[in-house]
């Protein structure tokens, strides 16, 4: 397999209660993401040898680079105040909590010069809010752009994360629109 293209990140609160995810939304124009497993393991040496071996999934580290991120996913996701009525303003409190979410995204792969699109989603992640970095304009323009990085966790009933591959892109987008509970 070879993944030629990243597309579309978006974001639905989770309801942890209830397992339900608010309206979601799209999380700026991707640029970078990285999902790493991790695993506990465990071994059972007997007779001399290793009789038992087990490695059941643990958690995943996510990075998410992206263009922007919305005024939405402050409140949504890092649980700030947002205000827009007289404007765009946002309220950093240092007692706002962050709140899991769930994150899809389509992936563009091409196995024997076939084309298709990957919807993939996390059911359960909590993300942490990106380190900023600016510079002054220079000669040429240098684009900064955020990166934010979180821990995505296994449902109660052990799902982390799924996949659906398609034939085009609207697809993959209604698929990963019905794994936030929204249908057309």
């Amino acid at each position: 397999m070879a993944y030629i293209g990243l597309r579309k990140p978006i974001i639905g609160k989770l309801d942890t209660e209830t397992g339900k995810y608010s309206a979601p939304f799209a999380f700026g124009k991707a640029i970078g993401l990285q999902v790493t497993p991790s695993y506990a393991e465990g071994a059972l040496n007997a007779d001399d040898i290793q009789a038992e071996y087990d490695k059941v999934f643990n958690y995943a580290d996510v990075t998410l680079n992206t263009s922007t991120i919305p005024i939405q996913a402050h409140h949504d996701m890092f649980g700030h105040t947002v205000e827009t009525e007289t404007g765009k303003s946002i309220e950093f409190n240092a007692n706002d909590e962050n709140n899991y979410v769930g994150m899809g995204w389509i992936t563009v792969e091409k196995v024997d010069g076939v084309r298709s699109y990957t919807g993939n989603f996390l059911s359960k992640v909590k993300f942490s809010e990106p380190s900023e970095d600016y510079a002054t304009k220079g000669d040429a323009i240098e684009y900064k752009t955020p990166s934010i990085t979180g821990r995505a966790l296994a449902m109660e009933d052990g799902k982390w994360t799924s996949v659906g591959i398609f034939d085009t892109a609207a697809a993959a987008l209604e698929w990963i629109n019905g794994a936030f509970g929204v249908t057309a």
